[in-house]
């Protein structure tokens, strides 16, 4: 290992895991990973949290996504004939926002001190692909959500996030 800069360790782990890391044969470190299970249709988002690692959380498979479009304008036209034209004005087009909401259930309050650095990351990114791992198949977003990071008196919380997407195109006149 040199000694600038950061490095990067990506396992999966089906029970808790102690990682140690190692620079010329001493124990330079340890970290632990501690999994969450993950089902079928659950909407992944991953983050780089307050100590430059990425984290990852998963959210269950009942999100809903919505459209905000808004006008853009539009353009006069003439009328030709009183009988055969629809109208005086025709639309520009749209411009479309579009945000999914995600829901995570039986969030402890350890890992909601992990979850809560997710509003003030630089970088959040929503999992697209299927099986694979790489850039093309995380897309970067923002998220706005309840910001809740420790809980009052309960053990388990539910976390809703909603994640706004990069622009969504729409047809719109030339």
């Amino acid at each position: 290992m040199s000694s600038v800069g950061y490095y990067r360790y990506k396992t999966t782990a089906d029970e808790l895991k102690i990682i140690n890391f190692s620079k010329d044969g001493v124990l330079a470190g340890t970290k632990t990973v501690s999994p969450i299970d993950i089902c079928e249709g659950f909407r992944i988002l991953k983050y780089l949290d307050s100590n430059g690692q990425y984290r990852f959380y998963p959210f269950n498979k009942y999100w809903e996504s919505k459209d905000k479009p808004t006008l853009l304008g539009k353009s006069s036209k003439i009328i030709e004939s009183i009988l055969n034209s629809q109208s005086s004005e025709s639309n520009i087009g749209y411009k479309n926002d579009r945000t999914i909401s995600l829901v995570a259930e039986s969030v402890s309050q350890d890992q909601l001190t992990l979850l809560s650095e997710i509003y003030t990351s630089s970088r959040v990114y929503l999992y697209i692909g299927t099986t694979e791992d790489e850039a093309k198949d995380w897309l970067e977003v923002d998220i706005k959500g309840d910001n809740l990071n420790r809980l009052r008196k309960r053990k388990f919380t539910k976390v809703s996030i909603d994640v706004i997407l990069p622009e969504w195109y729409s047809i719109r006149m030339m």
